[in-house]
């Protein structure tokens, strides 16, 4: 069986405890796309989650497509949430979208294409479940797992506006609620947290939701997993802090690799405002410490790069590339155990859809016994 590439040392933990390892895969941003057959991860998954950006155009065939997607990975549950491309399940946008375009489109088009409110949706149905598909609403959400683990999600679509239009709010209007509760292993988003993995290479600006950060600095879910911004692929663990974060979600640091690959240390306020400065490593105000484990960084070449480094760079992409995933393992005896429900978080962004295309992560962690 092929294996995926080790981010994190794992050593065995020989502590009989209440909690059972739980491996996950995670997706996002697939826009229609399918994996090839040389590509499609091959590892014993437990949880599959897709982050959302199911499809490009929202249309009935993508959907088609990424359903079949999901269907070819082997694993008992496997968890999708929408994202803003899916413009066809939020049906009140997609009713506007309706009302407005019949004036100037063909009816019998649209209705191939994109079907009518609620269509695309019913494709989730008893069908999709039989091969452990969940189409997952904005909530909370409880699963007993097969392994014997108890999962409980925390999983929304919302997202700033920006680009297409679905599930998405003006953050200077009306801001979302992302009501994450106390005690959620796995907080599933389709956009980033303010600051973390966010930074978008067209504006150079962190672009996630400052909500949402705040949000999961409460909460402190072991996994929080998002899409969304491609170029901020990749993953790292914050050791949170013992000062609370205010509810009003004070500042944010954020570590970032710009073009010219200089890392960079960005502070970002709750009003959008952000700040740099070259200090090359993140300080919150509640003391909490970052690790990167990868971003698009550390893959692809960038200016000022020596020919040493570019040949790491290939050949840790070619390495992953035959692992067909990034793996890293957060259990007890690993160097960044998730084991302590709140003590860390492990923030991936699985978007990957791009040039190279980037390789899914494959997680492993500890979850309470059901």
């Amino acid at each position: 069986m092929t294996q995926g590439h080790q981010v994190m040392m794992h050593s065995p933990s020989t502590t009989s405890t209440p909690t059972i390892r739980t491996r996950f895969l995670i997706i996002s941003d697939t826009h229609g796309y399918r994996f090839l057959p040389d590509t499609r991860p091959l590892q014993p998954i437990d949880v599959v989650i897709h982050c959302g950006d199911l499809t490009e155009n929202s249309q009935l065939s993508e959907f088609e497509t990424t359903l079949q997607l999901l269907r070819d990975i082997d694993a008992p549950l496997k968890l999708v949430i929408p994202g803003n491309h899916e413009f066809t399940l939020d049906t009140p946008t997609f009713q506007q979208m309706c009302h407005k375009s019949r004036r100037r489109c063909n009816r019998e088009l649209l209705q191939h294409y994109y079907g009518s409110p609620g269509e695309a949706k019913a494709l989730f149905t008893e069908a999709a479940k039989r091969h452990g598909i969940t189409y997952l609403e904005e909530g909370t959400h409880r699963f007993s797992l097969p392994n014997g683990a108890s999962l409980t999600v925390y999983a929304s679509p919302y997202t700033p506006a920006f680009g297409s239009p679905g599930f998405q709010y003006n953050p200077k209007l009306e801001g979302h609620d992302f009501a994450i509760p106390q005690g959620v292993d796995v907080a599933i988003t389709h956009g980033p947290p303010r600051g973390v993995l966010d930074r978008s290479w067209v504006t150079g600006e962190n672009v996630g939701s400052v909500e949402l950060f705040a949000a999961i600095a409460r909460a402190r879910p072991r996994l929080h997993c998002f899409g969304h911004i491609h170029e901020g692929w990749g993953a790292e663990v914050v050791t949170w802090g013992d000062v609370p974060v205010p509810e009003d979600a004070g500042s944010h640091h954020g570590t970032s690799t710009s073009n010219s690959g200089e890392q960079s240390s960005t502070t970002t306020s709750a009003t959008g405002r952000s700040t740099t400065t070259t200090e090359g490593r993140r300080r919150s105000s509640t003391s909490s410490s970052w690790t990167l484990l990868a971003d698009l960084g550390s893959l692809l070449p960038l200016k000022g790069d020596t020919m040493d480094l570019v040949r790491e760079k290939e050949r840790k992409l070619a390495e992953y590339a035959r692992g067909k995933c990034v793996k890293t393992s957060h259990c007890a005896g690993d160097v960044l155990p998730l084991s302590e429900q709140g003590a860390r978080t492990l923030f991936v962004n699985a978007a990957v859809l791009g040039t190279p295309m980037r390789p899914p992560w494959v997680v492993d962690m500890e979850l309470p016994r059901a």
